[in-house]
């Protein structure tokens, strides 16, 4: 049911002034404001109030008509609910890069091989490139300079092969996430990956590993698990895990939101319940966090600010490009949010 920007402005607690600036794009407010104000509009799912972002030009920017391509080397749309990650960022990406003055293009190749992108991508064609891909390696990093076009990896990084990047802060993210549950009292956290080969996903795991020796605590082997699955199969791992003999630790730090699903189910039907037996923390913060029973409290990542970020990069390479300068490897880290919902709860040592 569609509702009118006063409506809208009390569910948020601003005053019809701001949502009006907010709605329209207007000045007057600051930009940590608009972007958290716009981030829980789309996230409540009336993102069509929003009006369309004026396509200004600033000074220095590029032409109109120049096209970006988002290039998806990946499987993930294969995988059902890991798609719903990227939408968000998307929408960021193309928001930035037509206020800049590109066209924005989303090309899918993950059925080819890193040798066919010269073939397939023309250099006249493109001013740059988004490029999504589960690992960063030499060989792909030599097919894509081969190219001759600016690019920037999303989230996606290897410290010994030199390309830029924008990436989910792992460190900070799981770190805090650790810390957070150690000041709720528990000391024993464990951890729940799906062993994805994923370079974002192992990076968050191995951050884990270092956030539990930073603080002192100690990890048993078996609270440190890796399913090899996800959905349904997960969620059969882990009831045979949690009913055969092993007990949960007190806490569980969830490799992303989605696959807190199945260890909800699955901590249920062996007979634990969430928070009172096992607090679970999720990552992520996508929207299935506030329709779990009970809440999911998670590491939220501002995927709309992850895409803008990835343009203003690029942008900024391009540029370096086009007046012959030295092209620098970066790697721009965004931080994740703690948002405390309702599956974690104090613990107290007798």
């Amino acid at each position: 049911m569609a509702i009118k920007s006063k409506e809208l402005a009390g569910m948020l607690g601003v005053s019809t002034a701001t949502m009006s600036l907010v709605l329209n794009h207007k000045p007057g407010i600051s930009d940590e404001l608009r972007s958290s104000l716009l981030a829980r509009i789309q996230e409540m799912g009336y993102g069509y109030m929003i009006k369309e972002e004026p396509q200004e030009l600033q000074e220095g920017s590029p032409a109109p008509m120049k096209n970006i391509a988002y290039l998806v080397m990946s499987d993930y749309q294969d995988e059902g609910d890991e798609a719903a990650f990227f939408p968000p960022v998307i929408e960021g990406a193309e928001r930035e890069a037509r206020h800049l003055g590109y066209h924005f293009s989303i090309i899918h190749m993950y059925d080819e091989k890193g040798s066919r992108l010269r073939d397939s991508i023309r250099r006249e064609e493109y001013a740059g490139m988004l490029v999504y891909a589960d690992v960063m390696s030499q060989e792909l990093k030599k097919e894509l300079d081969a190219m001759d076009i600016p690019y920037v990896m999303l989230d996606c990084y290897d410290p010994f092969v030199k390309a830029s990047s924008v990436t989910v802060n792992s460190q900070q993210g799981i770190y805090t996430a650790v810390r957070y549950l150690q000041e709720k009292g528990h000391r024993e956290i464990g951890y729940v990956a799906t062993g994805t080969a994923r370079s974002s996903l192992l990076e968050r795991r191995r951050y884990f590993h270092y956030a539990i020796e930073d603080l002192g605590l100690q990890l048993n082997r078996e609270h440190d698990i890796v399913t090899n699955c996800r959905g349904a199969k997960a969620q059969e791992y882990l009831e045979l895990l949690w009913k055969g003999g092993v007990k949960p630790p007190t806490a569980l730090l969830v490799e992303n939101d989605v696959l807190a699903i199945p260890v909800y189910r699955a901590l249920k039907s062996a007979g634990y319940r969430v928070p009172e037996d096992v607090s679970v923390i999720g990552f992520d913060g996508r929207s299935i966090c506030s329709i779990m029973e009970p809440t999911l409290t998670t590491m939220r990542i501002p995927r709309r600010l992850l895409g803008r970020s990835l343009i203003m990069l690029l942008h900024n390479k391009i540029d370096m490009k086009a007046r012959s300068m030295e092209d620098i490897p970066v790697r721009l880290e965004i931080n994740a949010e703690l948002v405390e919902m309702e599956s974690v709860c104090p613990v107290t040592w007798k």
